[in-house]
């Protein structure tokens, strides 16, 4: 078991080992981060590649690259296209990778000195300022020394003409942040061999930076969802949305960006929703660069872009086609300038009685008119895993959809809509790691008249993916202290997201073994194994005196295995 208080740090030594002559990889960070942080830190001491796409942390075929110098990134620092290098010219052997794992520096240890010089008081943080004024917090990890597992298919070669080939493709919601270094490298026998591959690992704020509540201090948790692109088959789109006629739209925390966002969005593999692939925000004066965006030089891939943010009419830019090419290096594709109405807005939250698993998204839809139209994601918002609702009332616009297609060399002709599912209206469906993506079949509308009441809604629970089941799983939870805590929540986190989680506010009461009954995690059963039912545990307590001093994260090294779906019970000590 480790035990950490986010107050107090400890040292933790890096080495350097990356191995002999092999073929180079250089790897670098991108980032979407809303307006309404100022600085997000991470920093990254460790990356591993494995051949197995289900392959845990603790398994032994991982190559691991401990960095000589550990890196710290401020994923709000730069987000027009660029990216953050985290480091070049990694000796990684010959072979397919189907995985990368990111092992981050927790806010809990010592400050490193790359830190530092970032300006940051933790490893991990996040800066942002709100009506009570500014804040610096540390940014909490979840089960860090397993580290944040990415999937990727890249394939490292050993030829003086191709170094690395991948065919890596995303579907999940991103963006962008600083420089990549390409270099000529020279094998052992002197022969020269091509450019090395350049593999971006996205980490997008708008969903994986989560806001919590524990007692009456506001924290921040990183949920990870984060995707690899391979540089060399990615492209980029910039525009300009003239944001003249715009009000309200500006954040506290940062005059550089807006509260608006362009996402580019695909088909979801089965047709039913249009999915985010890459997220972006608009900066003060109305530009906007998405990268990466997966795309192929012999048949370059189109997406559909969404401008949205709860002050202005949604619009929505049909097949827009994107070349290969690094904006540090090559134009990318401009959709030229886009009009922007101003609009109101009315706010949300969760109806949680039947709540969604604790690390879910709820996505806000909306369809244009048309037999074949098929509902686009409007916004995005992560629930607060431990009430199960949003920490904050959520804004939506209440103004009608513009639209049109995007045509090379021309402006894009917009028309004026109600969306199909009524005016000021929204579907409303959960989204979640491990789980089927929610029904499509709840909406939620403006109320009649302007009110500061948040309308709740009850989004539909979410069924395990295909080829699980929901487990139900006894874990035995033995305290030392029946008075030192007495709030606390049991964490289940997959590939360092969080799952599921469970109040052990019962529990703290007493010192005697208690049992508690988890429902809704999924794992394998008599029909078949499932490759991701592996989970790592841990808890937070506190005791709400004074709960900012007080709290603990203890992290178990145990996993739970659910795979084959046999496991009976984990037991877990609180000290």
């Amino acid at each position: 078991m480790t035990r950490w208080n986010p107050w107090i740090g400890g040292l933790l030594a890096v080495t350097a080992g990356l191995m002999g002559c092999a073929p180079k990889t250089n790897v670098s960070t991108t980032a979407n981060v809303p307006a309404a942080y100022s600085h997000v830190y991470m920093s990254v001491k460790e990356i591993w590649f494995n051949p197995s796409a289900s392959a845990g942390p603790d398994d032994t075929t991982w190559t691991k690259f401990p960095l000589t110098t550990p890196t710290t990134v401020d994923l709000a620092s730069s987000l027009d296209g660029t990216v953050s290098s985290l480091t070049t010219g990694l000796n990684v052997p010959v072979g397919t990778y189907a995985q990368v794992r990111l092992i981050p520096a927790d806010s809990s240890e010592t400050l490193l000195s790359s830190a530092q010089a970032a300006g940051a008081a933790y490893n991990s943080e996040v800066d942002y300022t709100d009506s009570t004024g500014p804040h610096q917090v540390p940014l909490d990890l979840l089960n860090p020394d397993k580290g944040f597992g990415v999937t990727a298919n890249v394939q490292v070669k050993g030829d003086t003409t191709a170094v690395v080939a991948s065919s890596s493709s995303s579907t999940t919601d991103t963006s962008s942040t600083s420089t990549s270094t390409t270099s000529t490298n020279t094998t052992s026998t002197g022969s020269t061999q091509a450019a090395p591959f350049q593999l971006a690992i996205n980490v997008d704020g708008a969903k994986d930076l989560v806001p919590f509540t524990y007692s009456d201090v506001n924290a921040m948790l990183l949920n990870p969802h984060i995707v690899a692109f391979d540089q060399a088959a990615s492209g980029g789109i910039s525009g300009t949305l003239d944001v003249s006629g715009l009000t309200g739209v500006t954040s506290p925390s940062t005059t550089a960006y807006l509260n608006i966002q362009v996402t580019a969005e695909s088909l979801s593999t089965d047709g039913t929703r249009h999915i985010a692939v890459n997220s972006a925000p608009v900066k003060s004066d109305g530009t906007f660069t998405l990268y990466p965006l997966s795309t192929s030089s012999s048949s370059p891939t189109s997406y559909d872009l969404v401008i949205h943010g709860p002050g202005i009419a949604t619009v929505i830019v049909k097949a827009v086609t994107v070349n290969v090419g690094d904006p540090s290096s090559t134009t990318p594709v401009n959709i030229g300038t886009i009009p922007a109405r101003a609009a109101t807005s009315f706010t949300v939250n969760l109806n949680t009685t039947n709540p969604l698993p604790a690390g879910a998204l709820v996505g806000f839809y909306q369809t244009l008119p048309g037999s074949s139209e098929v509902p686009y994601l409007i916004d995005a918002q992560p629930i607060d895993p431990f009430s199960r609702a949003f920490s904050a009332d959520q804004a939506q616009s209440t103004a009608s959809i513009d639209y049109g297609t995007f045509a090379s060399g021309s402006n894009v002709t917009l028309t004026s809509t109600n969306p199909t599912e009524g005016a000021s209206t929204y579907r409303v469906a959960g989204t979640a790691p491990l789980f089927a993506d929610g029904a499509l079949t709840t909406t939620v509308t403006a109320p009649a008249s302007s009110t500061s009441t948040a309308t709740l809604v009850a989004v539909p629970t979410l069924a395990a993916t295909s080829g699980a089941v929901l487990t139900v799983i006894p874990v035995t939870i033995s305290n030392a202290s029946a008075t030192k805590y007495n709030k606390g929540e049991l964490i289940f986190t997959h590939n360092g997201a969080i799952v599921q989680t469970a109040a052990l506010d019962s529990i703290l009461a007493q010192t005697a073994n208690a049992t508690l009954t988890i429902s809704g995690l999924p794992g394998g059963s008599a029909a078949g194994q499932f490759a991701d039912g592996l989970y790592y545990v841990s808890v937070r307590v506190w005791n709400t005196s004074n709960p900012s001093t007080t709290v603990v994260r203890e992290i178990y090294p145990t996993p739970l295995d659910l795979r084959a779906g046999t496991l009976r019970g984990y037991s877990v000590n609180i000290d």
